[in-house]
């Protein structure tokens, strides 16, 4: 009869050991399933270019003096033909270059600009596709005691003059690869938000 106990004793705790089991399991996927779904971004300008080295060879192929506006339509670097293009007048063209400059200082295609006044417009396109993704512990990210991110991407940007429908002066700069990376670490975790919250003894 005892070592009937006993062998009963011994097979009712199974379900205990079993949930305990299971518990661990289950957080030890939980924790792997976090780290696929940590918070991140993605910043894309819509455009038809989807890289750094196609934007650079469409502008490579807008020639000072010899692209129309029609081609430059074609090309993708006008209102017509692409999102996010900002349009400037010969005022605005003259600032790019700030009080630094005389205006016998600025380059040709930006004097003609200027002396053409009303007859000169200018295209400003912006093109960029950045992703900051969240990495590292996952725990000590989700209850706030370190985050860690890595921005990367790239971005360029295209300035186009015109007077009277001809491409007299352009204009570039980007990044072609951003890569950086950023962690915050907050020694207290979610308490360290509370400290303006504890009212101070009197």
């Amino acid at each position: 009869m005892k070592s009937t106990l006993k062998g009963t004793t011994r097979w009712q705790r199974w379900p205990d050991i079993l949930n305990h089991s299971l518990v661990i399991v289950a957080g030890g996927a939980l924790l792997a399933s976090c780290a696929t779904v940590l918070p991140s971004t993605a910043t894309q300008s819509k455009s038809r270019w989807t890289t750094y080295e196609e934007a650079r060879a469409s502008f490579d192929a807008v020639k000072p003096e010899i692209t129309t506006r029609t081609d430059l339509k074609a090309i993708g670097f006008t209102p017509e033909g692409n999102s996010n293009v900002r349009i400037l007048n010969y005022v605005d063209v003259g600032n790019l270059f700030g009080s630094a400059f005389r205006y016998e200082d600025l380059p040709q295609g930006v004097r003609t600009c200027v002396s053409a006044q009303d007859d000169c417009v200018a295209y400003v396109v912006r093109m960029q596709t950045v992703n900051n993704k969240r990495g590292g512990n996952v725990a000590a990210d989700l209850f706030g005691f370190r985050k860690h991110t890595d921005t990367s991407g790239w971005e360029f940007q295209a300035t186009l003059v015109l007077v009277d429908d001809r491409v007299v002066y352009k204009l570039w700069n980007g990044t072609p690869e951003i890569a950086s990376s950023e962690s915050q670490k907050t020694p207290l975790g979610p308490m360290q938000n509370l400290s303006g919250a504890i009212p101070k003894p009197w």
